[in-house]
């Protein structure tokens, strides 16, 4: 299902190493303190993307861990330094005037929502258990926007095999939390 697009990234220069094994999976989960969705391990065990950009999960250098580590928790940390400019989810409740009340709700928000995982830059998959397959999220600031309905279609909107427009939003489960941000 993958070797199209890698094939494709590849025509565009991606690098890639090979692919994560089982001893890679298990320590990526015990550094990290995160599960791989199912759709990202099938494409990291065929081959993984190392160009820049990309975040190399088999280098387990300490200085990569914490590039790792720091991308995780880019997109919480930019929404509690920006808890003002967060569109207010009905779902969530009356919005508080007080700025500490509204970042103790969005603190607990985060909190109960499914980890992202990064994958390119600013482009984040949710492991979300109850999905079989998740949206692709682009996170800057507070600037939420699906960037795909899956890993592959975000791969192939990434390197240009299909039009952002292409994008079945009818397809997109609701991933708590990260999609009431759109």
């Amino acid at each position: 299902m993958y070797q199209e697009i890698i094939d494709k990234m590849k025509e565009k220069d991606v690098i890639f190493s090979s692919g994560l094994n089982e001893i890679d999976l298990r320590k990526i989960q015990q550094i990290y303190e995160i599960m791989l969705p199912e759709e990202l391990i099938e494409f990291y065990s065929l081959a993984l993307p190392v160009s820049m950009g990309f975040y190399n999960w088999k280098d387990f250098s300490l200085s990569n861990i914490e590039h790792i580590k720091s991308a995780i928790k880019r997109p919480e940390k930019d929404l509690i330094e920006l808890v003002d400019e967060i569109y207010w989810c009905d779902d969530w409740g009356e919005e508080p005037l007080d700025e500490n009340e509204k970042t103790e709700i969005i603190n607990n928000l985060i909190k109960k929502a499914p980890k992202l995982i990064p994958i390119f830059k600013h482009r984040y998959l949710p492991f979300y258990a109850d999905n079989k397959s998740n949206p692709v999220f682009s996170i800057h600031g507070t600037d939420v926007i699906y960037y795909g309905d899956g890993l592959l279609s975000y791969l192939q909107i990434e390197f240009g095999s299909k039009n952002y427009d292409e994008i079945d939003y009818s397809m997109i489960p609701h991933v708590p939390f990260w999609s009431d941000l759109l």
